[in-house]
């Protein structure tokens, strides 16, 4: 039997049309997204991979530019470190989950934010499923207790090799 806050995620992710954003009335807790011709949301702008001695990071970037979302593997570590810049802290919540499709990762979150990156961030172990999760045509989503992000398009296949290759040195 599948843990209740898994099948909330899965729920959560699987869900085909996010708020309207202009509905928001909570301060930065849903990224913008996009209606496609499918009637699916998703966030407006392209990923970009960035390498460095520190280890390898997929940033989701708007349209202005800004970094709306983080998928980090720090160099010679096993862990993952996903950020959305929208998020808002939750003193009580210290569970992330992102995926895609039918694929969720939980990772721990800090119920006290992310300050040098804004917004918060889940980390845990890098997930068997990474390879899988980047390429789902449903692109990626992100849930930290009432707040939804995504989904972002799926990773560009090349970029997603990059990615894995230094996830998984």
């Amino acid at each position: 039997m599948m843990p209740r806050f898994a099948l909330f995620a899965l729920l959560a992710l699987a869900a085909c049309d996010a708020p309207d954003p202009a509905a928001n009335t909570g301060a930065g807790n849903t990224v913008t997204a996009a209606p496609t011709k499918d009637g699916m949301r998703t966030s407006s702008g392209r990923w970009d991979l960035v390498s460095s001695g520190e280890g390898d990071g997929l940033h989701f970037m708007g349209d202005a530019g800004e970094t709306q979302a983080l998928i980090f593997c720090a160099a010679g570590d096993s862990t993952i470190l996903v950020n959305v810049r929208a998020f808002d802290p939750v003193a009580s919540e210290e569970r992330m989950t992102f995926g895609a499709g039918g694929e969720v990762v939980t990772l721990v979150a800090s119920p006290t934010g992310a300050p040098l990156r804004g917004g918060v961030s889940g980390a845990g172990p890098v997930p068997a499923a990474l390879p899988s999760i980047l390429a789902r045509p449903e692109g990626i989503g992100v849930n930290y207790g009432y707040q939804n992000a995504g989904p972002f398009p799926q990773v560009p296949a090349d970029m997603a090799r990059g990615f894995l290759s230094g996830c998984t040195d």
